[in-house]
């Protein structure tokens, strides 16, 4: 396995098998290169990242030592400011501060190239400064340097964390950091209505203050892109105005254009089908959570919200950054499957803030028509495909030793899994889990991988090349009688999904779909870490997939303000 592999499972969160690669081929010794010789830094000091406590400070002075084995060969910056701000999170103050000294010597000599490069040095000449206790000056090197590159987001979140793990380390406050993050992501919605001849007619007047208070919200403040579902009235309104005001926009569609016009565009007038046409062309991107052209019911439009919502959270975690939510709403509670009503509560139950715009109109108790599944047997459910790779390659007198060592911890796993495990199902090393709970679902899988990486594969016989690779996937599925084995089965084409991404999974990691991702951002901020990837693209589309982790972080993390 090269280098390269290794940074491969590295960014897919299967930080374990990375370091146990890197030490196995005993790349640990490779002193060819400052990136080479600070791998094995990169894998401590992301593994440091997921814990709190003792846990971080250990993990953090690792980190350090290989940091600092290559900044004293190369003399490198990377290296450097790495080592100096791990020893700072490792309690060894003195030597983090020398080694901010010696990266502030080589930065005064360097000339970096105009754009990132530059960026780069200044930003790195600000956490040195705050390393050596200079705040003030950090905060002005830092506002300087954003300007160099100014739409460099990732790199600018980048910065953030490295400097909000310093300050978490040195108990100070973090707030000075906010004017300096990337701008804030947006989940919107609002109810639908008419003109003239649609249902909930709003008169010009209305229509204009429903203008005016969502340009009003979206100039206090500032906003990089939104991320919602494109229904006639609210949702058309708000994006409408989100383009105007330069603000990417995000269309997370229920299912495809021509049923979606059928069912929420033309029942409400004659207009919105043309003012849809040009925001979904003007969109920045267009999802579709489901592909089908005969199903568009409540379920659906439900998963559009969840998918959206999350999707507002992960680009905002990504980006070291905040979400929030925009509705247009009469503010009355309901207990529907779907609405905007059901967006604001969950959204809320997430801890997250949400801005209203009320609506000008009593509305009528019907507010859409839908195509929905006449047999009623569809509901939203978290699926995990598990494997072993490597298992086909075992003798036959391996296979007794793999059902006793290996399939049954697993099983014990899958024992202890709360009661939203409602479906399972196993062949050979594989398994099918099924839950009600996305939440449930990722602990599943990290528990699964944990128990894996737990087992002293050699003492049992078993090849040390063994890995375990659990996929996730998160959508609207049938149960229904399974006539072959006479009981409750899991159909449909979100089953097909998640088993394929399973086989494109890095060993030892947890990849997810998008729509996984989506649920359980907006579920549990808290324990679980979902970061994008890339990955080979699952057979029949090139959807987004994600490496899932436990973050080991539950006590006190906390969203940005």
């Amino acid at each position: 396995m090269s280098n390269k592999e290794i940074l491969t499972l590295l960014r897919a969160g299967a930080l374990e098998q990375a370091e146990k690669e890197y030490t196995r081929q005993g790349l640990d010794r490779d002193t060819s290169s400052e990136d080479m010789m600070a791998l094995g830094g990169r894998i401590l000091k992301a593994r440091a990242l997921e814990h709190s406590g003792s846990e971080r400070v250990r993990l953090a002075l690792q980190a350090a030592e290989k940091y600092a084995a290559a900044h004293a060969r190369f003399g490198g910056t990377f290296s450097g400011i790495n080592t100096a701000s791990l020893y700072l999170v490792g309690g060894e103050i003195e030597q983090a501060r020398s080694t901010a000294l010696s990266v502030q010597n080589v930065l005064q000599s360097n000339s970096p190239k105009p754009g990132a490069d530059a960026y780069y040095n200044m930003a790195t000449a600000a956490e040195a400064c705050l390393i050596l206790g200079e705040h003030a000056r950090a905060e002005q090197i830092l506002a300087d340097a954003i300007p160099l590159d100014p739409h460099n987001y990732d790199a600018h979140a980048s910065t953030i964390r490295q400097f909000e793990m310093i300050l978490a380390a040195t108990r100070q406050p973090h707030d000075w950091l906010n004017p300096f993050r990337p701008p804030k992501s947006l989940h919107f919605a609002g109810h639908l209505f008419g003109l003239k001849d649609g249902r909930n007619p709003l008169d010009s007047t209305a229509i204009y203050g429903l203008e005016k208070a969502v340009d009003d919200m979206l100039e206090g403040d500032r906003f990089g892109a939104a991320f919602g579902a494109l229904a006639a009235g609210s949702d058309i309104i708000i994006a409408e105005r989100l383009l105007e005001h330069g603000i990417e926009l995000h269309a997370v569609q229920p299912c495809p254009d021509a049923l979606f016009g059928d069912i929420s565009l033309s029942p409400f007038g004659s207009d919105w089908q043309a003012r849809f046409d040009v925001c979904i062309n003007k969109a920045a991107s267009v999802r579709f959570v489901s592909h089908d052209t005969t199903v568009c019911d409540d379920l659906t439009t439900a998963f559009a919200s969840e998918t959206a919502m999350g999707l507002a959270v992960l680009r905002a975690d990504m980006l070291a950054t905040t979400a929030e939510q925009l509705l247009v709403w009469d503010r009355k509670p309901t207990t529907g499957p779907s609405g905007t009503a059901r967006d604001a509560r969950l959204w809320r139950a997430a801890g997250r803030h949400s801005h209203i715009v009320p609506f000008p109109f009593e509305r009528t108790a019907v507010a859409k028509t839908t195509i929905a599944d006449p047999k009623n047997n569809r509901s939203l459910k978290a699926m995990i495909f598990a494997d072993v790779k490597g298992f086909g390659q075992l003798s036959e007198l391996q296979v007794p030793l793999f059902v006793e060592h290996v399939l049954a911890p697993l099983a014990d796993v899958c024992g202890a899994a709360d009661t939203s495990l409602s479906h399972s199902n196993t062949w050979g090393d594989g398994l099918f889990l099924v839950f009600d709970s996305v939440a449930a679902a990722a602990a599943t899988a990290v528990n699964l991988q944990a128990a894996f990486q737990n087992i002293d594969l050699p003492a049992t016989g078993l090849p040390n090349n063994l890995a375990l690779r659990v996929g996730g996937h998160y959508g609207p599925v049938h149960s229904l009688n399974d006539p072959v084995l006479g009981q409750t089965g899991i159909f449909g084409r979100e089953v097909t999904v998640a088993a394929r991404i399973e086989p494109i999974t890095a060993p030892g990691s947890i990849f997810v779909s998008e729509p996984f991702a989506c649920a359980l951002a907006l579920a549990d901020q808290f324990n679980f870490r979902c970061e994008p990837i890339t990955a080979e693209s699952i057979e029949g589309g090139g959807a987004t997939l994600f490496a899932l982790r436990r973050t080991h972080l539950a006590s006190t993390k906390t969203d940005h303000p």
